[in-house]
């Protein structure tokens, strides 16, 4: 197999508090990862060559680049907000990192790819937070500060006003239709909770915390798109607290790395 390269990967701390954005920066090393082997099994390993997604079903296929799309925006947001060489708190754009991780030449000609399935991913998410829309609207969002609950309230509103505007790009009924489709809802859960696992071998407390979040925002708009509930998960409760938080924080991760491809002169075409 390929040899693996037990390295450190800088990873940002973006902390909100009383207003003010600060970011810290740390080193997560990889060695604890690979001694902690989770209970993960390697047939069910997500991650594969784009060109081995052709043998595969349509549900498979779209797990691959939802998850791609995940791994892309990561990558954005390390090469976006970079810790300048030579300068203790200097950050910034990193052009080079992001050719390393992106450009045709250095991936093996999967870079595009890979950032498309960003757009795919960001797409998928949008996807779930309109069709969860009058359920997020009832949503009180109490965190103990009126005024804060006052504000999120009304720009989640916002936020669900501009969804009803977007065309529909990703269509969930075509998808677990079949007479395998329990069996792969089933598989798919399986990754994510492989997925989590491996996060839970993070080294950095924070960094664990954000990538936990982040898979498990993912988890829950396919909850919103493939439940077995039907239409009457609308007017029922659904979704936990933790599962709305972690959907509106992915979102926002993923929107940002987005907005950060203007950085390096990559626009949707």
């Amino acid at each position: 197999g390929e040899r693996v390269s037990v390295e450190k990967l800088p990873f940002i701390i973006l902390r909100y508090d009383q207003g003010k954005v600060t970011q810290t920066f740390c080193l997560i090393s990889l060695l604890p990862s690979l001694l902690c082997r989770p209970k993960t099994s390697p047939s069910k390993n997500p991650f594969m060559p784009e060109q081995q997604l052709s043998g595969l079903c349509r549900e498979k296929r779209v797990f691959y680049r939802y998850i791609s799309g995940l791994h892309a925006s990561i990558n954005v947001h390390l090469s976006a907000v970079y810790l300048k060489p030579g300068f203790a708190s200097v950050w910034g754009p990193n052009e080079e990192e992001f050719a390393r991780r992106f450009h045709p030449a250095h991936t093996d000609g999967q870079g595009p790819i890979w950032l498309k399935n960003l757009y795919f991913t960001f797409l998928l998410v949008l996807r779930a937070i309109t069709k969860a829309d009058s359920l997020l609207l009832k949503e009180q969002f109490y965190t103990g500060d009126s005024v804060e609950d006052a504000l999120v309230q009304t720009k989640v509103a916002e936020l669900l006003n501009l969804t009803q505007s977007c065309p529909s790009t990703f269509d969930e009924s075509t998808l677990f239709t079949g007479p395998d489709a329990p069996r792969l809802k089933e598989e798919i859960k399986a990754h994510f909770k492989n997925i989590s696992l491996i996060m839970d071998c993070v080294g950095c407390d924070r960094c664990r915390l954000w990538g936990k979040i982040q898979v498990q925002g993912l988890g829950t708009a396919l909850k919103i798109l493939f439940s077995d509930q039907g239409p009457k998960w609308r007017t029922t409760p659904f979704l936990k607290r933790t599962e709305i938080v972690a959907l509106f924080n992915a979102f926002g991760r993923l929107t940002s790395s987005i907005k950060a491809l203007e950085l390096f002169g990559k626009r949707p075409s």
